[in-house]
């Protein structure tokens, strides 16, 4: 592959055991297959710090890959037990597993985009899980400190469809792109990265943002975000790799269950089959 594949990942979608059905199981067989594929796994930091920088050689050279994880629901740090199923291990508990076993000369590490708004995350607790308290901020901080997850931007609210309120101006739903505006994106980015910065503190903050379901609009590509200094880099979901000439405000990832859904499909992934 030409160039440093973003895999991304879901902690929210666990309804079964088997990989396609969780990407707690996809998580950690993605990880072993790309440690025996000679992969390094670098941070999303890295990977933006490399392309500011106009580092072409590192695009270029080596295997490396990148992790994030998105919503930022408690299962991206906290273990779920419960007496009737499983333990569903966290992916941090995943990485950390990781690399007790392979002892990387860098750490595995990975940036979790989380939904800011705690009103907001309460309310899709109960919307997209069961209502027991698993979607909150109160692990962010501890997090960051572990050294293996960032805490990256990921909207305030993400126009989620089953919230009774948006912040945003035509109290639009689902569809990013329709932050188009100075007000929307002061509502959905500004507002967000403050409450992240708050509670995560100054010198944990990763100023990267990840577009919900990867959508966005000319206006924060080419206006919001060029304007702005608390924000570095943007993420999509293009589905390809990041290379030297990737636009910083346009960086692609790939989505585990939309761009892979298997151990066979990620390596035709990796090596640019697919």
């Amino acid at each position: 592959m030409n160039g440093i594949p973003i895999l991304t990942y879901h902690s929210l979608h666990a309804p079964g055991e088997r990989y396609a059905e969780n990407d707690h199981t996809a998580l950690a067989s993605d990880l072993q297959t790309l440690h025996e594929a000679g992969y390094e796994i670098v941070s999303l930091r890295q990977v933006t710090e490399r392309l500011l920088g106009g580092d072409r050689t590192w695009f270029e050279t080596g295997r490396k890959a990148a992790l994030s994880f998105d919503d930022g629901c408690n299962h991206d740090f906290i273990d779920f037990v419960h007496p009737d199923i499983p333990t569903l291990k966290s992916f941090y508990t995943i990485l950390r597993e990781f690399n007790a076993l392979h002892r990387p000369a860098a750490p595995a590490r990975a940036t979790s985009f989380v939904i800011a708004s705690p009103v907001a995350t309460a309310l899709l607790d109960h919307s997209c899980i069961a209502g027991r308290g698993q979607w909150h901020h109160l692990w962010w901080r501890q997090a960051a400190e572990s050294g293996l997850l960032d805490i990256g931007n990921h909207s305030w609210d993400h126009l989620h469809p089953t919230l009774p309120f948006v912040c945003h101006t035509q109290d639009v739903r689902d569809d990013f792109s329709r932050v188009d505006n100075a007000l929307d994106a002061a509502l959905q980015i500004e507002q967000a990265e403050r409450f992240i910065r708050q509670v995560v503190g100054e010198e944990y903050a990763s100023g990267l943002f990840a577009y919900p379901d990867g959508k966005y609009s000319a206006y924060l590509v080419d206006e919001y975000f060029p304007s702005r200094q608390t924000i570095h880099a943007a993420f999509t979901t293009a589905g390809r790799p990041v290379t030297a000439d990737a636009d910083r405000w346009r960086i692609p990832r790939y989505c585990c269950g939309d761009h892979w859904d298997s151990p066979d499909s990620l390596c035709a992934l990796l090596e640019g089959e697919s």
